[in-house]
This record gives C-alpha cells, structure tokens and sequence, in this order.
C-alpha cells in the first residue's frame, strides 16, 4: 500500500472519531436536570414559578409557596392588560414556621392543595380542587437550599388512598408582595 493511500484511511478515521467525539460532546450538553414539575397520578404539571409568602394569624406564624405553571412575566402582563390568565395550575403548600430554612418539614407542620385550570388575575378563581390535605395524609417537603432568591426543594405528598404525588423545584422565586403589588 502507498503512503497515499494509508494517509487517507487514517485521514478518514480520524474524520469519524473526530466526529463522533464532537456528536457525543454536544450531546451531553442537551441533558438537563429533571425539569421543575410535579406528577399526580402519572400526569406531569410543569412549575414555571414560585412565590412565597408568609402570613400570621394571631400566634400562627406561616410561609406559603405557591408553585405555578404561569412565570412572573404572565402575572404582569395579564395585571398590565387586565386579562386573566387560564389554564393556570396551582399548587400552594404552607409550612407552619416563621421562615424557610434549609431543612425537611413533616406533615405535622405542613398543609398543601393542588387546584388546576384556573384564572388567574390578582386572586385565583373558577378552579378546578384536584386534591387537598386529608388527615391521614403523609407530606415532606425539603428545602435543600434558599437564598434570597433561588430556592431548592422537593416535596411528596403520601395520600391516605395510597396515590402519591411528588414534585421539585430548583431557581428563583419571588414574594407575592414584590409580585403582585400595583406599580
């Protein structure tokens, strides 16, 4: 074999090396995290948003986390228009403490409901209850992290019926104050 002909035979491997190396690399770029979401009962609802807010009631200190498929920016653009939002699904879960720390909450100091396909427009309205807190009702919810603006959690809600639904979060959330206040 000429020279020649051996140096196009390597040229062409390495081509295809080359290549799959670069087809490989990129791909794995593509690969994300798993999505922010919840799944009740085999159905996936995506979390676009979270926000919090605490409330006291006497001496019941609580913070809520309102998990939504709608972002910040379909909230001010439907105040702006004054447009409610549909098709919005929310999920609000309370933890009886003053503030989120980096800890797992139990069911004994958490409460949650999940409504879908409502409207949304400053106050949520004409939604459809898909589940709520049962007594009986194992709930975790873990904040691995928070920050003044990015939170980490997963939850897990243990139904008395046996159905399970679990969900995570991982990115910025907001206070419904900073939110939904009039500019």
């Amino acid at each position: 074999m000429s020279n020649y002909i051996i140096m196009k035979k390597i040229n062409y491997l390495l081509a295809i090396i080359l290549t799959t190396v670069f087809y490989v690399s990129c791909s794995s770029d593509d690969v994300q995290e798993t999505p922010n979401q919840f799944i009740i009962e085999g159905k996936n609802y995506p979390i676009e948003s979270i926000m919090v807010e605490k409330f006291i009631k006497g001496d019941t200190p609580s913070v809520f986390l309102h998990l939504m498929n709608i972002t910040e920016q379909d909230i001010e653009a439907a105040r702006n228009s004054g447009v409610a939002l549909t098709e919005v699904d929310f999920f609000s879960i309370a933890v009886r403490d003053e503030s989120l720390t980096s800890k797992t909450y139990t069911t004994n100091s958490l409460w949650y409901e999940f409504m879908t396909n409502g409207e949304f427009l400053g106050e949520y309205n004409n939604e459809q209850l898909l589940m709520e807190y049962e007594t009986g009702d194992e709930v975790t919810l873990t904040i691995n992290s928070i920050n003044e603006t990015n939170i980490s959690l997963d939850f897990k809600v243990k139904r008395i019926n046996g159905s399970v639904a679990t969900g995570s979060y991982k990115g910025k959330y907001s206070t419904i104050e900073e939110s939904l206040e009039p500019r």
